[in-house]
């Protein structure tokens, strides 16, 4: 009885549609609208972590400097919560650039799921070797445990990238951990002629616009931006209440469908 029952379940998987019995496997590609030469441009990464910090000052770049959208980071490993700017949907993770200071902004408003991190981080390192871009300059958080600290920290991908951080004002992480997208990119970019650091500010509050100014302190030096910072206080309040409120959604969502389907593994969308 054993043997006949085997049986029976190998013959009913193998008359499964392929499409049943082979994981979907999340795609990630650049999509740009325009062809663009990014040779000798620099690459400014905010993608959602401690903080926010990361998300708040690259759009804080891109709405106070002369930026155009020029494609996006397409990804089924998104979320299907999708923001509404002008009436019309704009993609959760977008490309942008300012020819006059040659910057490329890579901006996303959802957090990669922890499993997909490894292929959004190699997509987007090899993405940047294949366009010529020079440097990269990856926003980020840190908590310190110091809510008076204004300080900002640095993390290099290699040695030639310390270079960078001369005249301001910003802690080398000597000794410790990092994680996430940014410990990824920055790891697969060791080896490589590409100077790439990570600016981290210090975080106190859920999303952190004091930090951010302070990482655009830096950039204005490392860059030659002058920004006015003032600004931010008021503006990254309002970027702060809207990323936050869809944080809050993304994660409701996923607590939702992890609830309704406890068993199916997981979610992949388009």
């Amino acid at each position: 009885m054993a043997q006949k029952s085997s049986r029976s379940g190998v013959s009913s998987r193998m008359n499964m549609p392929v499409s049943a019995s082979i994981a979907h496997e999340p795609t990630v590609r650049f999509v740009e609208f325009e062809h663009r030469n990014w040779n000798g441009y620099t690459l400014i990464e905010g993608f959602p972590g401690t903080g926010l910090v990361g998300t708040i000052t690259a759009k804080y770049l891109v709405e106070n400097l002369d930026f155009k959208e020029v494609g996006h980071l397409h990804s089924d490993v998104f979320m299907p919560i999708i923001r509404i700017h002008d009436g019309v949907p704009i993609f959760p993770s977008r490309i942008y650039v300012n020819d006059k200071f040659k910057l490329v902004c890579l901006i996303s408003e959802q957090v990669i799921p922890r499993p997909f991190i490894p292929k959004v981080a190699r997509a987007v390192v090899e993405w940047i070797l294949a366009n010529g871009i020079v440097r990269v300059i990856s926003l980020a958080g840190i908590q310190t445990g110091q809510k008076v600290d204004m300080k900002v920290y640095g993390i290099a991908a290699n040695v030639q990238s310390k270079d960078m951080f001369k005249g301001l004002d910003i802690e080398m992480i000597q000794d410790g951990i990092t994680t996430g997208i940014t410990a990824l990119m920055l790891l697969h970019l060791k080896e490589s002629n590409v100077k790439a650091i990570s600016m981290l500010g210090n975080v106190t509050l859920g999303a952190d616009y004091k930090a951010a100014a302070e990482l655009i302190k830096r950039l204005n030096k490392l860059l030659k931006l002058n920004l006015k910072v003032e600004p931010l206080y008021v503006q990254a309040k309002k970027t702060e209440q809207e990323i936050v409120s869809q944080m809050k959604k993304v994660q409701e969502t996923q607590e939702q469908e992890d609830e309704s389907t406890p068993n199916s593994g997981p979610n992949y969308y388009a």
